[in-house]
């Protein structure tokens, strides 16, 4: 798409010339909005040289070399009528300052900001968008000094094709990559899901079109995986049951369903996501009662249903967007995307930390250069490994827009999710979750120092998570009495839970979690007796959760 507002915008401050080539301008102006830009700047430049002191060939040429990039070409334009040896229009001056800015030339932006702020600093200093122009840019400039490791590689195109492909999703043990593509269809113009699975030497197999009734004839996006894969949640506008422009749905034992008039508004609701332990649904929405225009949010989810939303704060949320909420895995480490934080122009990602899940999500931090730049960033998720980011980008590739991945530098990194974390986020609440690296001696409660190693894992597990209550449980097969084999089972998961409780102790976890034992002896088995196979099986340690 072609820009032409610079004419539009500089047109009050023209200087009336009776020496005006209009003949070479009006076709100058014609071949430009025909796309035309080798005619379009021979006739500007005509009329720029027989009307000296006529100002539109001037704003005509920095229009074209503008809209075709020549940035630096087309400020030299507009500093001939704004800021000559006579005259010094402030409103053009930040026209300038705004030009250079939206182009990623940040020290000039903040060079002619800092005009502005010189002239009247009164008027401009309290100008929101003009600090707003100096923080960008002076962030701008630090960001270009101080690059961050960032290596892009393009999926292949087992996954991009001549078409879009954008807002990718990846399954919480990240074999399923979901995203979404535009393309033609008989005509019309078509959103459609398309997944794709990994296969035994990690690479990612032929997207299909998903299954089932996802997809339809009219537009889908927005995908994204409850922990346990049992419910999807996406984003359709315009249906028959909308309540809004975009409305947010659920996909659940393969019923689509509108998320109903707590979730959804008579405004715009998109772009959701679970979080990993399945309490919350986070989303962005324009309704009333946030920050800004789109505002990140999020509802509780019960068995009764989602709670009334609530609006994630002004730590978050800003006067202007924020878009594409990702909540990674570990439930500590939030993504998401805005134009309103500090930062290169236009959408730039943020990363959020948390210590555990009871804490509010701390300052964003700007992921930096050059994985933000001053175009659009924005649909940036990461796999379980903390380490592998996907995004959607126009760099070179397939098509139009394609989906890259990268590994973000450390600092920027969420925690790598353990196989016994993936299993508790991946069970429903009072599912029975067996350890099975913890190792006793036959007949014995000694445990084998094996197990701590798993035993770590759960215990930092519950450290990120104190909302949750933990029953250590002990099992046992039916060999020998029942008395025998019920005091064996208690002591085994009284040691176990020993054990985590001094872990819990040291980082004061009991305020807020408690952690119980019980042994069940022979009395819960979970295969049969019959066998060696299924005895074994049968002797366990495990837990609950709730």
């Amino acid at each position: 798409m072609r820009v032409y507002f610079l004419i539009f915008f500089f047109a009050p401050f023209l200087v009336l010339s009776q020496d005006r080539d209009y003949k070479n301008y009006d076709k100058a102006v014609k071949f430009n909005n025909e796309g035309n830009f080798k005619k379009s700047l021979k006739f500007a430049h005509k009329a720029f040289d027989n009307s000296i002191s006529w100002d539109n060939p001037s704003l005509l040429l920095a229009s074209i070399y503008a809209n075709n990039k020549q940035i630096e070409i087309a400020a030299s334009y507009l500093l001939k009528i704004y800021m000559s040896d006579n005259i010094l229009n402030l409103k053009g001056i930040k026209q300038i300052a705004k030009l250079y800015y939206v182009n990623g030339y940040y020290k000039e932006a903040l060079f002619y900001c800092n005009i502005l702020v010189e002239q009247d600093s009164i008027k401009y200093l309290r100008s929101s968008e003009i600090i707003k122009l100096i923080d960008n840019s002076t962030f701008a400039i630090s960001a270009l000094e101080n690059p961050t490791d960032f290596s892009p590689s393009n999926l292949g195109s087992n996954i991009n094709s001549e078409n879009e492909e954008y807002l990718p999703a990846i399954s919480y043990d990240g074999k399923n990559l979901v995203f979404s593509r535009r393309f033609v269809k008989e005509g019309l113009l078509q959103e459609d899901f398309f997944i794709s699975k990994k296969d035994k030497n990690n690479i990612w197999g032929l997207s299909k079109p998903y299954v089932g009734s996802l997809n339809t004839n009219g537009n889908e996006g927005a995908f994204s995986f409850s922990s346990n894969n049992n419910f999807i949640v996406f984003t359709a506008c315009d249906r028959y049951d909308s309540m809004g422009s975009c409305d947010l749905y659920l996909l659940i034992d393969g019923n689509i369903f509108n998320a109903g008039n707590v979730i959804n508004s008579k405004d715009w609701d998109s772009q959701a996501c679970f979080s990993p332990n399945g309490n919350y649904l986070y989303f962005v929405s324009s309704r009333e009662g946030g920050y800004g225009g789109k505002d990140i949010w999020r509802s509780k989810i019960t068995k009764n249903g989602f709670l009334k939303a609530e609006n994630l704060g002004p730590e978050i949320n800003t006067k202007d967007d924020e878009m594409s909420p990702f909540l990674h895995p570990d439930n500590l480490t939030f993504y998401f995307s805005s134009n309103g934080h500090i930062g290169m122009g236009d959408y730039d990602i943020f990363i959020c930390k948390r210590f555990n899940t009871l804490e509010n999500w701390k300052s964003p931090k700007n992921l930096g250069f050059p994985i933000n730049t001053h175009k659009t960033e924005n649909s940036l998720i990461v796999a379980n490994d903390g380490i592998t980011a996907y995004y959607t980008s126009n760099k070179t590739g397939f098509g139009l827009e394609d989906i890259f991945s990268f590994d973000l530098p450390v600092n920027l990194q969420a925690n790598k999710i353990s196989e016994i974390e993936l299993e508790i986020i991946s069970s429903e609440k009072g599912e029975e979750i067996v350890l099975n690296n913890v190792i006793f001696a036959k007949n014995s409660s000694k445990i084998d120092s094996i197990s701590f190693i798993q035993l770590d894992l759960l215990a930092l597990y519950i450290i990120k998570n104190p909302q949750f209550n933990i029953e250590i449980q002990g099992h046992t097969d039916d060999i020998g009495s029942v008395v025998d084999n019920q005091i064996l089972s208690e002591n085994r998961a009284k040691v176990v839970y020993d054990y985590l409780s001094n872990k819990l102790i040291q980082k004061d976890i009991f305020k807020n979690n408690k952690l119980t034992f019980k042994g069940y002896g022979e009395s819960n088995p979970i295969a049969s007796n019959s066998s060696e196979k299924g005895r074994k099986l049968n002797r366990r340690t495990s837990f609950t959760f709730n």
